[in-house]
């Protein structure tokens, strides 16, 4: 089936890989993936220890004020840029949206001069030099921009192995105009996974559903929260879906964490599992599931899944 995605000139360098707090600390092993495909498809990149959190899940739970934010975001970007690596590549799609929400709120003239008086104070400014060099991009743009490699490095089939997307809303719904691809029937995920053979669930009923977190409603209305969580668990696996693919660790907390709770509470069944996209696709490449995809930080039993798709076993040369 033709990728319906559309193409882009190819990212081989220059990226710095923007580390996500949520990933590092739930799912490694989507970071870890991730630098291991970045490594076989040639991308060039670095982890810049310069690099400090985006402060989103502080901004978007109230608890941070937005000229913090916005300052904090003008400093990485100085960072990148100074580095040489000035594609910004976020493993995480709040840290997407929020820098990306930044670089819109810095072209007002008030907003630059507050923001670089405080640079100023660590000796940084964020000129147009900065804005005009800086990029924001998800993992999963670069990764496409690479995507002619993907086939002649498939080492585990996935033929039989349905997936879904479960868009990011943060990606998705933020900057719609600038998806890779429809905002409202996003297939960069399985587009990535098709060299794989996978067969794509593509659009369904209720696809641009959130998840149910919404940063503090997971906290404050937990019962509201997972409701949403268990429409969409409930219309996943009315399309008889084997794996759930996401490309931000907030949703994938969300389900993950939550998927096995709701299913014994509802007393249902949901017979599939949940990945980080960048995970199934280095599986699909070879990649060894606990030291490179951390297979062990997931809360659902992935077992059956690396047993199907034979990654319990050395992938062949």
């Amino acid at each position: 089936m033709p990728h319906t995605t559309p193409e882009v000139d190819p990212i081989a360098g220059g990226v710095q890989l923007f580390r996500s707090c949520m990933v590092s600390s739930e799912y490694p092993g989507a970071e870890a993936a991730t630098k291991w495909l970045f490594e076989k498809l040639g991308v060039e990149y670095i982890v810049n220890p310069e690099q400090t959190c985006c402060t989103g899940m502080g901004y978007y739970t109230d608890l941070m004020p937005f000229a913090t934010t916005l300052a904090i975001a003008a400093r990485n970007a100085c960072v990148a840029v100074e580095a040489g690596h000035p594609v910004q590549a976020y493993l995480c799609s709040t840290c997407y949206a929020i820098n990306k929400k930044a670089h819109r709120v810095l072209e007002v003239p008030e907003h630059r001069r507050e923001v670089n008086r405080v640079l100023a104070e660590i000796g940084r400014v964020y000129d147009d030099t900065i804005a005009q060099t800086i990029q924001h991009r998800h993992v999963l743009e670069v990764l496409w921009s690479q995507h002619e490699k993907l086939a002649g490095l498939v080492r585990r089939r996935l033929g039989g192995i349905r997936v879904a997307t479960h868009p990011a809303c943060h990606y998705c719904k933020v900057f719609p105009d600038e998806v890779l691809g429809d905002s409202e029937n996003l297939m960069l995920a399985e587009d990535l996974l098709e060299p794989a053979g996978v067969t794509r669930t593509g659009d369904y009923p209720e696809k641009t559903t959130h998840c149910g977190a919404g940063f503090r409603q997971r906290f404050v209305n937990p019962a509201m929260s997972l409701a949403v969580t268990r429409e969409k668990l409930r219309r996943l696996a009315a399309e008889k879906v084997d794996v759930c693919v996401h490309m931000c660790p907030n949703c994938t907390v969300q389900f993950d964490r939550h998927h096995d709770i709701i299913e014994r509470t509802s007393d249902e069944e949901y017979p599939f599992v949940h990945l980080h996209v960048q995970q199934l696709v280095a599986l699909a490449l070879g990649a060894d599931p606990d030291t490179v995809c951390g297979v062990a930080a997931h809360s659902q039993d992935l077992e059956p899944l690396l047993q199907r798709i034979g990654a319990r076993q050395a992938a062949p040369l």
